[in-house]
């Protein structure tokens, strides 16, 4: 023992489970693995550290699902990208009432969301994982894994029962934090230039009509001026989406950053409440800036902050291929694809805008599947926003339909047994996976 630690006394752990596919991490990335992991009979086990699944769609909030398209042609025709798993998982949103139709962006090209009910996401993702016999942990936050060679040969868990082992075949760290390939002391990176998180809000209510009238661009001025008025907003272009609710709208707007306009380190327990904190903190601001400012928001309120902060860039694996931000704006299909994206680079740095970076007119790229492979592992893959990429690459590819994407993926490789690339590919493709636009 020294001053700063305390040495634990050894434990025995009891084994929980042994499921032949681990998936840690229910956001959308956990869904869709977990989903494709047992549609190809394998028995699947998915532990999420909330009370729900969803991760950051129904915890943190989003205005729309976006990245199921690429925009073709001077009328920016919407063409699908993302099949597979998001087919059933539109389907079963629509059925629930949970799914409104694309809204395309007039300022950036490429950028596009479909409204959905965040609450209702919750109970679909529940109905969907049920149908296919998954099990579900809720409840459940990964605290350290044990690690032979190559192999993780279990994954500890802190639950209110007490601590517990997990003993799986094969894992997939949807976690979106890396945390079983950290805790298995895996490599991985950190972007010193990483992005801002959000704190995502609901306000209502709002005059949607009088709002609509506004053109983007004057929104923007406006709250530039609420700025030269003495509100210091960290951001300025701001998204406003519409909920399905007919008073109520999403508001993306926040920009968590220290005093001095520095990144966070959300895997810092101290740092990480310090970042939720001020994410409230600006919540409010805005609120009254958006209602000293903007028309239709004079008798808007906070009705609701995401009850987890929108982390969107912290560790990302050293995998055995790297997204490079190069072959994102070039397009490139490679040859172990397992996923398609054609969403912009779109970079929360320090300042009051977002930096957007379109991809070419009607292109996009493939995903590796290298790049959900961590370096040093045989039973071990990642899917989601933690895949090893470079820090441009990665702020188009974390986007939540690419995210499914490869989840679909990830679980179906756990599931066959970590195959070759080829037959992971046929099988994706024979589910409706979308490998080559048309």
């Amino acid at each position: 023992m020294t001053a700063d630690s305390i040495v634990e006394p050894a434990r025995h752990t009891p084994v929980l489970a042994r499921p032949q596919v681990l998936v840690v991490g229910g956001g959308i990335a956990g869904l869709a693995a977990a989903a494709a992991a047992a549609r190809e009979g394998a028995e699947t086990l998915l532990l999420e550290k909330l009370g729900f699944l969803g991760g950051t769609v129904s915890a943190v909030t989003l205005g729309g699902l976006c990245g199921a398209f690429r925009h073709v042609g001077p009328e920016q025709e919407l063409r699908p990208v993302v099949g597979g798993l998001w087919n059933e998982l539109r389907d079963r949103l629509l059925a629930r009432d949970a799914l409104g139709p694309p809204r395309k962006s007039v300022l950036v090209r490429g950028v596009h969301g479909l409204p959905y009910d965040p609450e209702r996401f919750k109970i679909v993702a529940d109905e969907m994982l049920a149908a296919r016999g998954v099990r579900v942990l809720t409840g459940a936050s990964v605290v350290g894994a044990a690690r032979e060679g190559p192999r993780v040969k279990a994954v500890f868990v802190e639950t209110v029962g007490g601590r517990y082992a997990i003993v799986p075949e094969r894992i997939v760290d949807a976690s979106g934090d890396a945390e079983v390939v950290a805790r298995a002391g895996g490599a991985f990176q950190v972007s010193p230039q990483v992005q801002a998180p959000s704190a995502m809000v609901r306000m209502a209510p709002v005059d949607r009509a009088t709002f609509g009238t506004v053109p983007r661009a004057a929104v923007n001025a406006a709250l530039e001026g609420a700025v030269e008025a003495g509100f210091e907003l960290p951001r300025t272009m701001v998204a406003v989406f519409p909920y399905l609710a007919d008073h109520e709208v999403h508001v993306n707007a926040t920009r968590v950053l220290k005093p001095d306009r520095t990144p966070f380190d959300t895997s810092d327990p101290w740092e990480r409440a310090a970042a939720e904190a001020e994410g409230r903190r600006q919540a409010f601001l805005y609120e009254a800036a958006m209602r000293a400012s903007l028309p239709g928001f004079d008798r808007a309120r906070v009705a609701g902050i995401g009850p987890v902060l929108g982390v969107r860039e912290s560790r990302l694996i050293v995998g055995q291929a790297v997204l490079r931000e190069a072959d994102v704006m070039a397009g490139v299909a490679p040859a172990d694809g397992i996923a398609c994206c054609a969403w912009p680079i779109e970079d929360h740095a320090p300042g009051r805008n977002t930096i957007w970076r379109p991809l070419p007119e009607g292109a996009w790229y493939g995903i590796p599947f290298g790049s959900l492979m961590p370096v040093g592992f045989e039973n071990l893959l990642v899917a989601g926003r933690c895949l090893s990429a470079e820090h441009g690459a990665q702020a188009s590819a974390r986007i939540s339909l690419a995210c499914l994407a490869m989840g679909e993926a990830a679980g179906m490789a756990a599931a066959m047994g970590m195959p070759q690339v080829a037959a992971l590919q046929a099988r994706l493709r024979a589910e409706g996976a979308i490998l080559n636009p048309a």
